[in-house]
């Protein structure tokens, strides 16, 4: 019976399945929930809830799906309005052009071209990019400092022709912007040949959150019992959700939030629950389940907003929020975003949150590969992917040998007067960490007594 309520919790909250295993949020009693455009390549299939996206934002979309290189006439900027379900790729780009004209010209051995127009296909000439595809961000470079090296940053950038647009003084790194591509690749090798001063160069990645948004049916899901309490000696087990902005939650649980910080300024655009208010609310949901006691929680939040209005985050920038939370006090990170780009400046300041006695908890990944993603695949990280109510594998989620443990790939949560499913391995990220840190606050055991709980009693089965 050993830590049993652990591994029965984790059954329970599986209950609601979703029909071919697609990850998301869904709007339980509305008709049309958030926009979304969701290509699924693999079915050579097209869902749309569009209203008045940008031009450039569909095609950016496109773009970021298919690989596909895609020009547009100048100046045929519009608002797009289209609402469908599972249309071929032709049938889909004539609903959500409106009218436009369009050319796709596969390329043997290179990305197939997309040429969008109003009457002649030779004047399709502006590319149109997606600034926040996930990825390598080719203009940018992480450079970090040797201990004790007088060098001036910004002095050095400016003579490498960039700009400094951000530092982790503790790490002595900084991220450096140029103009180019190749100009950042000349600065590159400029700096890796000035050994006294500079440590390393490396990449800056984005990364997304493991979630999408659809729409479906749900019942509601029952609310844990939960309330805040005051510790006798005012100290509080802080949590830190490291994802995009969070909405105002419920008052009763706007009670645990210690603080919002905006690593980076602004906030999604898009409708319904964002990403990072659907993970507060899950994780207060795990917490819930294993916190309970009639005298209440002194487990408190401190939300990081490491998007802005971006649809992924820059490592640079996690990196940065890794650092602030545990200035500001917080024991345990629960990270539910994910990319395959190892970032060396984020896995040095992880393992030294661990080294100080902190727990780190990171989303697997969507894939449903066993391909190794990061944050999750550092060996200091509970690595989470999702389960179903019997304890297998969801099928969209993501097993390598790196993954610790399993949490309920389903969550449901209350916004807007509505109910939600959210599916994938962000949720269960956010719900293991909130029955980690409800266990640590209701026993006080150590960080490192939770961690071997979590693990034992959160098993997967690839």
């Amino acid at each position: 019976m050993r830590h049993r309520w652990l591994r029965i919790l984790v059954l329970c909250a599986g209950y609601v399945l979703l029909a071919g295993g697609p990850r998301g949020l869904l709007a339980a009693d509305k008709p049309s929930a958030a926009s979304a455009l969701l290509w699924q390549s693999a079915s050579n299939r097209v869902d749309a809830r569009i209203s008045g996206w940008p031009l450039d934002k569909v095609l950016g979309r496109i773009s970021r799906a298919t690989g596909w290189e895609i020009f547009v006439e100048p100046g045929m900027e519009r608002p797009i309005n289209a609402t469908f379900t599972g249309l071929p790729p032709q049938q889909a780009l004539s609903r959500l052009l409106g009218g436009l004209s369009f050319s796709l010209q596969p390329r043997p051995g290179a990305a197939a071209r997309l040429l969008i127009y109003q009457n002649d296909r030779d004047r399709a000439t502006r590319r149109v990019e997606d600034p926040q595809r996930p990825g390598r961000i080719p203009n940018e470079l992480i450079v970090r400092l040797k201990p004790g090296s007088k060098v001036s940053i910004e002095q050095l950038a400016r003579e490498l022709g960039g700009k400094v647009i951000g530092k982790v003084d503790k790490l002595n790194a900084y991220r450096l912007q140029f103009e180019t591509a190749e100009a950042a690749e000349a600065a590159r090798k400029m700096l890796e040949a000035r050994t006294d001063d500079i440590a390393k160069v490396e990449n800056n990645y984005r990364w997304e959150p493991p979630t999408e948004m659809e729409t479906g049916a749900s019942p509601p899901s029952p609310a844990p019992a939960l309330k805040p309490r005051i510790s006798p000696d005012g100290k509080n087990l802080v949590v830190a959700i490291i994802d995009t902005a969070t909405q105002p939650l419920s008052p009763e649980h706007e009670a645990f939030i210690l603080s919002r910080t905006d690593v980076v300024p602004g906030q999604p655009a898009d409708d319904g629950p964002w990403h990072g208010t659907a993970m507060a609310e899950t994780f207060l949901q795990g917490l819930g389940s294993t916190d309970n006691m009639e005298a209440g929680s002194n487990v408190r939040l401190r939300l990081y907003n490491t998007y802005g209005a971006n649809e992924s985050a820059t490592t640079f920038d996690v990196t940065r929020a890794v650092f602030q939370a545990a200035q500001d006090g917080a024991t345990i990170l629960s990270m539910s975003l994910a990319g395959p780009d190892r970032s060396p400046v984020l896995s040095d300041a992880l393992q030294s949150f661990v080294q100080q006695g902190g727990l780190v908890f990171a989303a697997a990944g969507n894939d449903g590969s066993n391909l190794p993603l990061s944050p999750a695949s550092d060996p200091w990280v509970i690595a989470v992917s999702g389960v179903d109510g019997n304890q297998q594998r969801m099928p969209w989620a993501n097993y390598s040998s790196t993954v610790d443990v399993g949490a309920s790939g389903t969550s449901i949560i209350s916004f807007g007067g509505m109910n939600w499913i959210i599916t994938g391995t962000s949720p269960a990220t956010a719900l293991a960490a909130g029955m980690g840190a409800g266990y640590a606050s209701r026993t006080g055991s150590p960080l490192s007594t939770v961690r071997n709980v979590i693990v034992r009693d959160l098993p997967f089965y690839p």
